[in-house]
């Protein structure tokens, strides 16, 4: 059994412990959103950091000790991802330069092989954003906003027009942050189904109506991104 596993545990209770392992051993089954921004759209004002004090670098292997002391659980997954075509990874760096926060794109359909094991697909011109993180010390800042407002920026200038995630329906947090940052549901959900730790399978459902939670109204993001 990994730390990572463990430490959840004990966190967790009996009650949540059975459900962890339940999800990791026996079933488990995601309902994710596909969200999508236009890069043209106006970013929410941002007055609490300076975003000079939070340099943006694009990830390389060179990179990797910046990610040592917030991310080092991440590091199989990431030197992975930095093998993989048409992915680049973004991060956010403090004043002792340690990464921050991170995020990566897609330029191209993307199968994630990482957690949902699902294909995202993508109109032309569009991205896709996911493994959006910030590290614990600098959650509750409005790190998310300095960091897409530069990433936006860069594939802007490349000529993408619109932005593309899917985010669980079980994460309140990510579904909050992602309205506020402008993203619009679809219409349309992705199921993915893992049996047995092992045998993931998926499909896209077309609905109707509102899914994402509705963003309280704030002309500054700051304190709650």
């Amino acid at each position: 059994m990994s730390l990572h596993l463990w430490d959840k545990l004990r966190r967790k209770g009996l009650r949540g412990s059975l459900r962890i392992l339940r999800e990791r051993f026996l079933y488990r089954h995601w309902v994710l959103l596909v969200l999508e921004r236009d890069l043209a759209d106006p970013l929410p004002q941002l007055r609490r950091l300076d975003e000079a004090s939070w340099p943006s670098i694009t990830l390389t292997a060179q990179r990797l000790p910046a990610l040592r002391r917030h991310f080092s659980a991440y590091l199989p997954t990431i030197n992975d991802l930095l093998k993989q075509k048409g992915v680049t990874g973004f991060a956010n760096l403090d004043r002792e330069g340690h990464a921050a926060c991170m995020a990566w794109v897609s330029e191209r359909d993307y199968y994630d092989r990482h957690l949902y094991r699902c294909w995202v697909r993508l109109p032309e011109t569009c991205i896709y954003q996911f493994a959006g993180e910030v590290a614990r010390p600098y959650r509750s800042r409005g790190l998310p906003l300095v960091m897409m407002k530069a990433v936006w920026a860069h594939y802007r200038a490349l000529g993408f027009t619109h932005s593309r995630a899917l985010v669980s329906c079980s994460n309140p947090p990510s579904l909050a942050i992602h309205a506020r940052l402008g993203f619009r549901e679809i219409g349309e959900s992705v199921h993915v189904y893992c049996l047995f730790g092992c045998l993931h399978l998926s499909r896209s459902e077309r609905y109707a109506g509102r899914r994402l939670p509705a963003p309280r109204p704030r002309a500054v993001i700051g304190g709650a991104v």
